[in-house]
Order: C-alpha cells, then structure tokens, then sequence
C-alpha cells in the first residue's frame, strides 16, 4: 500500500482542488458563418461579481449547480455553501463541513458530500438528514464527486485516509458508495491504494458511469480514467498527462490534453483536436456546437467553427454552469485575492 508524508498529502490535494475545478462545465452576431452549421452565438453581455469572502480566507471551487439562473448552489474547499438567488451570493447557514461535492434534482432536493465523513441532504428549504459515513481502520472519508441517475439511485466517489504515523504518513485509497433510498452504502470495489476518485458522470445511452481519479506516486501525480457499470470497475486511461470530464446532452467527453474523446465500442475514439489553440479542460455548454471552458487566457469558447477566448481575463477559470441565455463561470483574482463569478447573458 502506498505511503505518502502528510506535506505530500497537501501538495496533492491543492493540486486536485485547483485542477479539476479548472472545473461538473460563438462567434459574430449573425450566427451563420458556415453554411452547413449552426454556430453558438458569441453577443453575451459580461459582468463580474465579487464573493464577501475576508481576504486571508482561502477557498477553493468545487462544483457549481443550478435548475435556474435565480437558483444556484456554489460548493468550495472550505466550511461554508454559497447560494445565488438571481440578485445577490450569499453564504448560507450550513454545518461546519467542507461541500467538497455537490448533487442537484430537479425538484431542488440537494445532496452535499463532505470531506468530513458525511453527506447531507436538503429538501423544501432544509437539511433533512445528515449520513455519518464510517470505514473501518480509516480516519478520514472524502466525497468529492457525486451523480444520481434517479433520488433512489445516487452513487458518490472519493477517498478514505489512514494516519501511519501522527503529522507524517499516511495512506489513502478510491472509494464508491451509493445510495438505494434509505441508506448510504460502500461498494466492493478493488483495493485501489494511492488512487483517489474525485469525479463521477454518467452516459444515457451506455448505461455507464465513467469516474475521474489519479495517483501520486515517486513524485509523478498521474490522471487515470475508469469506467464504472454498477458492479464492474475497469481502468480505460492512465497518463502524466491531465483528464478531465465533459458532458452535453446525455453524452460524456474525455478531455486528454488538448483532445476531447468519446467512448464506442469499450475504447476511446478522438472527437475534437484543438491543439494549437487556447483550449484547456473540460467544458460545459448546451450542445458540440456551443460550449465554454477555461482557455489559457480567461473564459474559451467552441461555436462548431473555431475555438475562441471570447472573455479575455488574467482570473483563473474554475467550475461553469449554463442555462438557456445564461452563463456563470467562478474564477480567483491571484493579484487582489478575490473571488469573482464571472455572468454571461446573450444580448436580447
């Protein structure tokens, strides 16, 4: 099993926290530039919002969730849960845990995963119940990611850690629980020592959940890929190189680098190739022809035609969320230690 020294431990979590946030996700007016495409448009009306957060505070974005543009939830890697409710964020009442995940129904019921061994569950305004998570011979349990499929049918991805020696080594492992309806449960999965799960998607017409994760050992932090069907677990991808996760209408993306993948026929088969462009990480958008995501110089966009930086920002991009006229895009200000929500919203 794996051993990693405690400041290993930090480094390693700072890096997943920054990466996988880089965070669940057009052109000219007349939207037509190639006659066989209808390209996403690129006419947004831009505004930044400063959070309240005291400026020796440090947070870190987790996910970002929503049914609508006036009801958005905002988790981070720090006690605390942000709430938009179309006017104003606000820090809302929340347990003393880190939301280090997030899951949202469409009738709001809203599931929380902490770094804290718990998950959450608020319905009609309130939290309602409070899972206490326990792994035997482990002292800490990581929710980072979470998916359901119905409010009976969740699964929840992370890691559980073990203290070797007080403020010096410790080891960890990938974990999958899911929940039946009544109760949270841990999978039997394979003894994966040093990997940590930190996102879980799932693919409509595959029936299969794909889950981000990585390892760090002899000094080499390596991005994996497994795909998951419920009862088996395969690793697809192990590279030095970054994954993450993309999903448009029910259909998962694997973002390798500068290339975005499918999965057919039990491999990954290349879709887009925007090297020598701007591009980096995963996307959201409303479909293959209208996405956002962090490029290497503020917010990028793909309209079918070309890749574009279409909010250039020295902010360092993290997690997205859209809606039909709407963007929200969260991102860090490095020289003035503020957080910002960058808000797009298509010109009428």
């Amino acid at each position: 099993m794996k051993i990693y020294s405690k400041f290993l431990l930090s480094v390693l979590l700072c890096i997943i926290a920054v990466f996988n946030l880089f965070n669940f996700s057009s052109c000219d007016d007349n939207n037509t530039i190639h006659p066989k495409i209808v390209t996403g448009r690129r006419d947004y009306i831009w505004e930044e919002d400063t959070l309240d957060v005291p400026i020796d505070n440090y947070i870190s974005f987790r996910d970002i969730v929503g049914n609508s543009p006036n009801d958005i939830w905002l988790g981070n890697l720090q006690p605390g849960l942000w709430h938009y409710d179309g006017n104003n964020w606000e820090n809302v009442q929340f347990p003393e845990l880190t939301p280090s995940a997030l899951c949202l129904f469409e009738d709001n019921t809203l599931w929380v995963g902490t770094s804290q061994n718990s998950i959450l569950k608020r319905e009609n305004g309130i939290w309602t119940e409070k899972f206490d998570l326990e792994f035997e011979d482990y002292d800490i349990i990581d929710v980072f990611g979470m998916y359901g499929k119905e409010k009976n049918n969740i699964y929840a991805v992370g890691m559980v850690n073990k203290t070797i020696i007080p403020g010096e080594e410790y080891e960890n492992k990938a974990i999958i629980l899911h929940y039946d309806g009544h109760d949270w449960e841990f999978l039997d999965i394979p003894n994966l020592d040093g990997v940590g799960f930190h996102r879980i998607s799932y693919q409509n017409d595959l029936d299969l959940y794909f889950i981000f994760a990585n390892k760090f050992k002899d000094g080499i932090l390596r991005d994996k890929l497994f795909t998951f069907d419920g009862e088996n677990l395969s690793e697809v991808l192990s590279t030095p190189g970054s994954i993450s996760l993309s999903k448009l209408n029910g259909v998962v993306y694997i973002n390798h680098d500068f290339k975005v993948y499918k999965y057919k026929n039990n491999k990954l088969e290349l879709w887009k190739d925007f090297t020598g462009t701007e591009f980096i990480s995963n996307f959201v958008g409303r479909g293959e022809n209208d996405f956002f995501n962090r490029s290497k110089n503020g917010v990028g966009h793909y309209n079918g035609v070309d890749y574009k930086t279409i909010y250039p920002t020295h902010l360092e991009i993290y997690t997205k969320v859209i809606f039909e006229k709407e963007v929200f895009i969260t991102a860090f200000d490095f020289y003035n230690k503020h957080y910002i929500i960058i808000h797009g919203t298509l010109k009428e």
